[in-house]
C-alpha cells in the first residue's frame, strides 16, 4: 500500500475495514477485529498519515498517550491492537 492509498481519514478507513457502521463502534471491536486492524495497519506506511492523525488513532482506539513520531505511534497502535482486550 502506498502512502497515497488512504483516500479516507485514517480512523474512517479503519472503521470501514472493521466493518463498523459508526466510528464510535471502533471502541467496542472484539479480538479478531482488533487483530484484523493490526494486520491492516501493517500495510499502511507511517507516512500515509501525519503524526497528529496517528496519535488521534492511538488515543481513540487504545487510549494510549501520543508518540513523538508517526512511526512510533503506528507501531504502538499495531502492538496495542494485537493484545487481547
Amino acid at each position: 500500500m502506498t502512502s497515497d492509498a488512504l483516500t479516507l481519514p485514517l480512523l474512517e478507513f479503519l472503521q470501514y475495514k472493521a466493518g463498523c457502521t459508526y466510528l464510535s463502534d471502533l471502541k467496542s471491536i472484539n479480538g479478531w477485529q482488533r487483530a484484523r486492524l493490526a494486520r491492516v495497519l501493517e500495510q499502511i506506511p507511517a507516512d500515509a498519515a501525519d503524526l497528529r492523525t496517528w496519535n488521534d488513532a492511538l488515543n481513540y482506539l487504545v487510549q494510549a498517550p501520543p508518540a513523538a513520531i508517526a512511526e512510533a505511534a503506528r507501531e504502538r497502535l499495531i502492538d496495542a491492537l494485537r493484545k487481547p482486550n
